[in-house]
């Protein structure tokens, strides 16, 4: 483990920040690429990235907040709970992303679902790369486990004494091996909003089972966290999108 990467005096920047750095970087070089070879206008990957960084880092924390606060807890320290260091949630990032990646490819004139399909491949490896921070600092880690590549966790957070499922490792490996199905996939003429919608299906279903190797946030459905929820949400949106364009 490895939970704090650097300090300047003393501001230390742990491992998770620098992946999620790099993550952003590895989505922005290969969104450009796919946007520029199909005819994007100059400059609307960059524009992006900076919507899309600010918008998602806002939702994550705000998804976070919702799901771990009570109002009273909030209203007694509003900053300390906003700007905590630690808290940031998938899918709040990712909505908040999507929605401001929406609004950018929108107000350049370059088509949504275009702009959508281009991205794809990028968000799958980008959250691969970002899960290697989780693992770095332990978080987000599976259940007991005594398989020979469990990792206990002692500083964790929280911390975790004995063997857990590596869960952050099975995302990277699953969610590389969904990057370079689509960046192959990309390169085959589709109606716009296609591959895009292929990526909700491979990433909602990643997600809905690895849930089963987490003790996470339950949800009001019996049986089924709040990711997994959100999972099958992005599943049925992106089988209706590809049923819907067979037919």
């Amino acid at each position: 483990m490895y939970p704090h990467s650097f300090s300047i005096s003393v501001f230390s920047i742990n491992a998770f920040g620098v992946m999620l750095a790099l993550a952003f970087l590895c989505a922005y070089l290969a969104a450009s690429r796919e946007l520029e070879r199909k005819g994007a206008p100059p400059g609307l990957a960059g524009d992006m990235l900076l919507w899309i960084a600010a918008c998602s880092l806002a939702g994550a924390k705000a998804f976070f907040i919702a799901e771990n606060f009570t109002p009273n807890q909030i209203a007694a320290d509003p900053l300390g709970v906003i700007f905590a260091r630690s808290g940031l949630t998938f899918y709040g990032g990712f909505i908040g992303g999507l929605a401001a990646g929406i609004y950018r490819a929108h107000k350049s004139g370059f088509g949504v679902a275009k702009a959508l399909d281009a991205c794809a491949p990028a968000l799958a490896l980008a959250y691969a790369v970002g899960r290697i921070g989780c693992l770095l600092i332990g978080d987000d880690y599976g259940t007991a486990s005594s398989l020979p590549w469990a990792i206990a966790f002692p500083e964790g957070s929280p911390p975790v004494d004995y063997p857990v499922h590596p869960t952050q490792l099975y995302e990277t490996l699953i969610m590389g091996g969904v990057f370079l199905a689509l960046r192959g996939m990309a390169q085959t003429p589709r109606a716009d909003g296609r591959l895009f919608a292929f990526y909700l299906v491979f990433a909602g279903t990643e997600r809905f089972l690895i849930e089963f190797l987490r003790t996470t946030t339950p949800s009001p459905v019996p049986g089924l966290s709040v990711a997994q929820v959100i999972a099958l949400g992005l599943i049925s949106f992106g089988a209706v999108k590809l049923i819907k364009d067979r037919k």
